[in-house]
């Protein structure tokens, strides 16, 4: 007991000589073990109070520095840096070089919080504490704790080498930056609804909702631009909802799908204004404003469970989501996702017709898929390609013709109008998409048939049924009524288009390749419409970008082979001014698959026009007079006659024959070949390969 005294008298303050010959530079081994504060005195005073012997600690020897270890801590935060600024919310602060950060990886997220908050930022719809924004997945923590511990390692040094009794700070670095560069649509790269329920944690206030004020004028902007395109709703039910607060569809204002609902309407809303509207009213860019209701949906959309839901909400929410994505993303984003609608609807039988429903429900249902149907013949025209949905395996009936305070919850009974109603021009949209449906399944399933014919007289039927349903019912001193029987006959014009000059080579199904004028005519008359609508709402037609690309290549076709016509100056002026104008929406932007060959054919075009193009290449075919015609039902000027042919914008014909190119097959082989089709079988093949070429990296 006497050593024991001594030595613990060793450790007053009054023998300063002694504390300094028996101090250690490191806690000892006990202490760092127990995690006890060593006052570094051999013998210390825990061990000694405690009796155990206590072992002085030795620090591991310290090597310079490689250029190999130096590499390799730098690796190790890019590394970092990449996993976090995956996640990031805010990508408006500037990125540190990362020579800096080498210095500062114990620091906290103070700055960040700090650079978030600056006076710059967006006011309205963010959150009033930017730091909590920030939402990331449970995987991502897994990572993140793995790459904080290999970095701890590397920069080993221990725990105790300072007076603080208080563990080292291990917590990540705050990331000013992404690795990768700034991007303005780096959000929109996630889609949170592919994530597991409880794979992402949410932070208090993440999805908080925008001020009433915004969410309301968001609201009124989807009723006034997108409602009347995509009837998918009950307007009287869906005020009741969002203004009153009342339930919908049998749930609760605030039940998760509700708020899925809720957040898509008000992005759809957002998405329908245009640049000098967001900048005015809110003193945003678009795009600004645009991705903060993009980041609720997303939220709200992965609270509700989008992939496995049952609730009628939800799915109207994801629909009213996809088709407003495409709006600002002309990535195949939408175009992929809409297989994902399709799935969904029919794990829910949304697509059949179920008997026990109420006339309320079987509406809102056929709405609802008959708004997939479109959205998937919309995503096959906007991309050149096939649509997913097959006309056989759905027997959901189209709505019927009715405004929306025909019928509600209640009803028992539902009579359809005739005429012109809230559903018309919708029903237009519905009907040209089970015929396009209907066309593509004719291109698979009559191989060695002229199907093509076919699809001509499904695209005359279509156009008949347009004309005599809806179109004589407009009053065209009414400039909405003026609007609908522009897109309705663009419609009609460009399903018999791609009944001629098909967006697929087939060679089984291939019209025979001569021509007609006809054939410019109607693409000329679908860019004139186009024109004309975007003329008449001022270039807002921002409700689902529309780039008639088809029609473009169409007419560009024809002009490397004519010139110096009043219907060839008037083509050149339509495409011009609708290059301009489309290649910002066309799929996959400027230097994407369609585009591309579209530009070179511009170029081939206008090389014609100015009197460069060298024609000793090949021999002029033939003109289809030179040939002798012997069977009177060949007889050209039957198939030049305006009264079949002629299309005009105030005048739409029905009933035009399909004769013109009726041809016996051993007389069928000895037609001349038309420039212009030349030149349309050039440009898919063109877009074939712009296709091949971007998958070389795989």
């Amino acid at each position: 007991m006497s050593a024991s005294k001594d030595n613990t008298g060793l450790l007053g303050v009054g023998h300063p000589a002694l504390k300094s010959s028996n101090s250690l530079h490191l806690a000892c081994r006990e202490c760092q073990r127990k995690k006890v504060k060593c006052d570094r005195i051999h013998p210390c005073g825990p061990c000694s109070r405690a009796g155990f012997t206590c072992k002085p600690s030795t620090r591991k020897p310290r090597a310079r520095a490689d250029k190999g270890v130096d590499a390799e801590l730098r690796e190790r935060i890019l590394k970092l840096e990449r996993l976090v600024g995956t996640f990031q919310g805010d990508n408006s602060v500037d990125e540190k070089p990362i020579e800096s950060r080498t210095n500062s990886v114990g620091q906290s997220s103070s700055s960040a919080q700090t650079n978030a908050g600056s006076p710059g930022s967006p006011s309205i719809v963010e959150s009033a504490s930017p730091n909590t924004t920030k939402y990331v997945a449970g995987n991502f923590w897994s990572s993140l704790t793995t790459e904080v511990k290999a970095l701890a390692e590397a920069f080993e040094e221990d725990a105790y080498d300072s007076d603080d009794d208080e563990s080292p700070d291990l917590s990540p670095p705050s990331v000013q930056g992404q690795a990768n560069g700034d991007h303005p649509n780096t959000n929109a790269g996630f889609e949170f609804i592919f994530c597991p329920p409880g794979a992402i944690y949410i932070m208090p206030g993440a999805s908080t909702e925008p001020e009433p004020i915004l969410a309301m004028e968001m609201f009124n902007a989807y009723l006034r631009h997108v409602e009347p395109m995509y009837k998918i709703f009950h307007v009287p039910s869906l005020k009741a909802f969002v203004v009153d607060g009342q339930p919908y569809l049998g749930k609760e204002p605030d039940a998760p799908c509700n708020q899925a609902l809720k957040a898509a309407i008000q992005y759809a809303g957002a998405n329908s204004l245009t640049a000098e509207e967001c900048q005015t009213r809110y003193g945003k860019s678009r795009e600004q404003l645009v991705s903060s209701f993009r980041q609720m949906v997303d939220v709200a959309l992965y609270k509700a469970d989008a992939l496995t839901t049952t609730d009628l909400a939800t799915l109207q929410a994801l629909v009213t989501y996809v088709t407003s994505v495409r709006i600002l993303d002309c990535s195949r984003r939408t175009w992929t996702l809409i297989a994902l609608l399709d799935r969904i609807a029919r794990a829910m039988n949304i697509h059949k017709e179920t008997s026990g429903e109420s006339i309320y429900t079987a509406e809102l249902k056929r709405r609802l898929w008959h708004a997939i149907v479109f959205v998937d013949c919309y995503g096959s025209v906007d991309r050149g390609s096939e649509p997913t949905i097959h006309p056989d395996t759905f027997t959901r009936l189209l709505p019927s013709n009715v405004n929306d305070e025909d019928f509600g919850p209640a009803s028992t009974s539902l009579a359809p109008r005739e005429g012109l109603t809230e559903m018309t021009l919708y029903l237009v949209a519905a009907r040209g998409s089970s015929m396009h449906l209907r066309t593509h399944v004719l291109d698979v399933s009559t191989l060695g048939e002229q199907t093509w014919q076919k699809r001509l007289e499904l695209a005359y039927a279509y156009q008949k049924d347009v004309y005599e349903n809806h179109i004589r019912h407009l009053d065209l001193s009414i400039p909405l009524h003026r609007e609908f029987k522009g897109i309705a006959e663009a419609a009609c014009h460009q399903t018999i288009l791609r009944a001629v000059r098909p967006m697929q080579l087939d060679a089984t199904s291939a019209p025979p390749r001569v021509d007609s004028p006809w054939v410019m005519a109607l693409a000329v008359n679908i860019l004139r419409q186009a024109d004309e609508l975007w003329q008449q709402m001022g270039g807002a037609w921002r409700r689902m970008p529309w780039a008639p690309w088809h029609a473009i290549a169409v007419a560009l076709a024809s002009l490397c082979s004519m010139r110096g016509t009043p219907e060839a100056n008037e083509a050149w002026d339509l495409v011009d001014k609708g290059m301009s104008r489309y290649a910002v929406d066309v799929a996959d932007g400027p230097s994407g698959m369609l585009w591309k060959p579209i530009t070179k054919l511009y170029k081939k075009a206008a090389t014609f026009r100015d009197g460069g193009q060298t024609t000793q290449a090949a021999p002029i075919p033939p003109s289809m007079e030179d040939i002798a015609w012997n069977d009177p039902f060949l007889d050209p000027q039957f198939a030049a006659n305006p009264a079949l042919v002629g299309i005009t914008m105030n005048d739409l014909p029905l009933n035009t024959s399909d004769s013109m190119f009726s041809f016996p097959p051993d007389m069928a082989s000895m037609l001349p070949t038309d420039d212009s089709w030349l030149d349309w079988e050039g440009i898919l093949k063109d877009i074939d390969e712009v296709k091949a070429d971007d998958m070389q990296w795989m």
